[in-house]
């Protein structure tokens, strides 16, 4: 389940009928569309699509990632490279294991940063990952990091969370 590719069969509309309509509906919301690179047809939206084509000519809009790995290492967002790096990074994605995913919209959240003698609010990205305990949310890891890459290895950090709840007077 570490592997990025899981993320595929979640996707694929072919395979809807293996969810309820709430799971469907909960991977809709949370789990952007992503597909295994190689030169195939896959769908997308219902239609029948060329994979490569459609990574090269919607490049602002897509992500590609190393199947199995972490820190970050061979992370390429389309939004930020120009098309001779976009097409680096396709060449690069076909001859190893890797996933191209759907660009998520991520805005910073304002966090106070402390040095020795002061503190300031920064922009951070945020990472939430919930820990389940017998089906209920018991509690969350949370990574930061000044870049949309949210994890230690990259330079970001961990930090607490608080469950925030106002007491009613009876």
């Amino acid at each position: 389940m570490h592997k990025k590719a899981v993320f595929e069969m979640l996707t694929e509309e072919q395979r809807h009928d293996w969810f309820t309509t709430s799971e469907q509906e909960a991977i809709r919301r949370s789990v952007p569309w992503t597909r295994r690179v190689a030169d195939r047809k896959t769908t997308r939206e219902g239609r029948k699509i060329g994979l490569l084509d459609f990574i090269r000519k919607n490049r602002s809009r897509l992500i590609l990632k190393p199947n199995d790995d972490y820190g970050g290492h061979g992370v390429h967002f389309g939004a930020q490279l120009d098309e001779r790096e976009w097409d680096n990074a396709i060449q690069a994605a076909l001859s190893a294991d890797y996933i191209v995913q759907d660009a998520l919209d991520l805005h910073p959240e304002l966090f106070p940063i402390f040095s020795e003698t002061d503190w300031k609010l920064q922009p951070m990205f945020v990472d939430t990952n919930p820990f389940l305990f017998r089906g209920k949310v018991c509690g969350a890891m949370v990574r930061l990091s000044a870049t949309p890459i949210v994890n230690v290895t990259s330079g970001g950090g961990e930090t607490g969370l608080f469950i925030l709840q106002e007491q009613r007077a009876p």
